[in-house]
């Protein structure tokens, strides 16, 4: 199986690539300067070929697709005056079932929506203490997990139950990860693509029982150094 990468960089540039099962990575569709707005902090893929994509600054948003062909198109535009998220969103991540979390580093401005189609629908608010201020990145797995990564390369595996609380389970110390990831993005099977400085990455996988395992280390140079994000187009199941 194939799986689709959108890369998003300064400027409105971008790329479509592709992984396959060998996890040989491909570059398909340059998109040039002005292809995307030039202030999306955040994009995220939803279900049915979807994209959400957030700017942190003035919370307005959009909901786009992308065709099987790589043609990207615009949805629904929401502006910062009616858009219903808010600002200043560290991480924005879709969970199965179209649930997005919005997290935030301040404490208890984490928002929980589900989006399954033009009108996204808030869920719930998490108090002071459901979360560790410091992820920098969250990336969704499958079976309602979803991996935590922040500073010093620490990180944890956490469900997500039917009320929509989240349950920590495996911690990993600092040093587990590479301290420098810019980007982490899981695709359907549960392989992980890391994306840091220099354009380096690494391959990894997750397996169900949450053991994690690097399967191919990725040189500077792989990718370009200056992409702001790095998202899987199709979510893990």
């Amino acid at each position: 199986m194939t799986d689709r990468i959108l890369y998003y960089g300064a400027s409105g540039r971008g790329a479509i690539g592709t992984i396959n099962a060998d996890n040989v990575l491909d570059t398909v569709l340059s998109l040039d300067s002005g292809t995307f707005a030039s202030d999306w902090t955040h994009i995220t893929a939803l279900s049915g070929n979807r994209i959400l994509y957030y700017a942190g600054e003035s919370g307005r948003a959009c909901i786009g697709t992308i065709d099987d062909n790589n043609v990207l198109s615009d949805g629904p535009i929401f502006s910062a005056d009616d858009s219903p998220f808010g600002i200043g969103y560290r991480e924005v991540v879709t969970l199965s079932g179209d649930r997005v979390l919005f997290y935030s580093d301040i404490v208890g401005l984490s928002m929980l929506f589900r989006i399954p189609g033009q009108s996204p629908e808030f869920i719930r608010h998490y108090e002071a203490g459901a979360f560790a201020t410091d992820w920098k990145q969250i990336t969704g797995l499958s079976g309602d997990r979803v991996l935590f990564y922040g500073a010093g390369g620490r990180g944890c595996i956490s469900t997500v139950d039917t009320e929509n609380l989240f349950h920590d389970g495996p911690i990993f110390q600092e040093g587990t990860f590479a301290p420098d990831w810019k980007q982490i993005t899981a695709f359907p099977d549960d392989r992980i693509l890391y994306y840091g400085a220099s354009g380096r990455g690494a391959i990894g996988t997750v397996s169900a029982d949450n053991v994690l395992d690097t399967v191919l280390p990725l040189d500077n140079g792989t990718f370009a150094p200056d992409w702001i994000q790095v998202t899987s187009v199709r979510l893990p199941t």
